[in-house]
C-alpha cells in the first residue's frame, strides 16, 4: 500500500474511490507547514468540461510550503496497483513526502502529497517527448500551466467546499482560511465573500 494525502477534491471519499476503488483507512489528518493555492490550470476543465482555454476561471488546487499554516486533509492507503490511476489523475503535480498528524496531534505514517511544479520541470520530468506534452496539454491549451493570475474553476471550487463541509465546520473553516488564490495573497474566504454566487446555497451563512 502507498499512503496518500488529498487536500482538494480528494476530501470527498467518493471522489477518491472513483480513482482508487480499493483504498483503505480513509481519515482526516493535518499536514503542518503547507497551505493550498489555486494556481494550476486544470487542463481537464478545458478538455472535459467545456471551459474556454482563454478563461481566467480555470484553476485547480495545489499546495505550497507555508510555515504559519496547517491544512486539514484526507489520508488513505492506496493499493500499489491502483496508484497508477491516481498518478495519471494528478499528472501535472510534483509528488512529495509529508509527515501528517491526526487531529489530536499524533504522528501518522509518512504519505505522498501533490504540490506545485513549474512548467519547465513538468516538461522535463513528466513528458518524455514534445508529442507527449502535446497529447496531454498542448492540444487543449497553449499557455503556462502554473500561473499567478488565474481563478478557481467554479464547479471545482464548489465541489471542494461541499466536500470539506461534509466533514464539519472545522474542516470547512480550515479550507477557507488556508486556501489562497493564485496571487498568493487573497484567502478563498475573502474571494467568496466578494463572489457569493460561487457559494452553494447551503453554505452561504457560514462564509462571512
Amino acid at each position: 500500500m502507498i499512503s496518500v494525502v488529498g487536500f482538494g477534491s480528494l476530501l470527498s471519499e467518493r471522489s477518491a474511490r472513483d480513482t482508487v476503488p480499493g483504498l483503505q483507512s480513509y481519515r482526516l489528518v493535518r499536514v503542518p507547514g503547507y497551505r493550498r493555492i489555486f494556481n494550476k490550470v486544470g487542463i481537464v476543465f478545458i478538455a472535459g468540461h467545456g471551459q474556454p482555454a482563454n478563461s481566467l476561471e480555470v484553476s485547480s488546487c495545489s499546495t505550497e510550503p507555508c510555515s504559519q499554516t496547517s491544512i486539514i486533509a484526507a489520508q488513505f492507503e492506496c493499493p500499489v496497483d491502483q496508484f497508477t490511476e491516481l498518478y495519471e489523475r494528478e499528472h501535472r503535480y510534483r509528488w512529495i513526502e509529508v509527515l501528517p498528524i491526526d487531529l489530536e496531534g499524533r504522528p501518522q505514517i509518512p504519505a505522498r502529497m501533490c504540490t506545485g511544479y513549474s512548467d519547465l520541470e513538468y516538461r522535463l520530468n513528466k513528458c518524455i517527448t514534445d508529442d507527449e506534452y502535446h497529447e496531454r496539454v498542448g492540444r487543449h491549451y497553449r499557455g503556462e500551466i502554473w500561473r499567478d493570475d488565474i481563478l478557481p474553476f467554479p464547479r471545482y471550487l464548489k465541489f471542494c467546499l461541499v466536500s470539506a463541509a461534509a466533514h464539519g465546520d472545522e474542516v470547512l473553516d480550515n479550507f477557507l482560511d488556508t486556501s489562497f488564490l493564485a496571487d498568493g495573497r487573497t484567502p478563498i474566504r475573502d474571494y467568496l465573500i466578494a463572489r457569493p454566487e460561487l457559494v452553494p446555497s447551503s453554505l452561504r451563512e457560514h462564509i462571512t
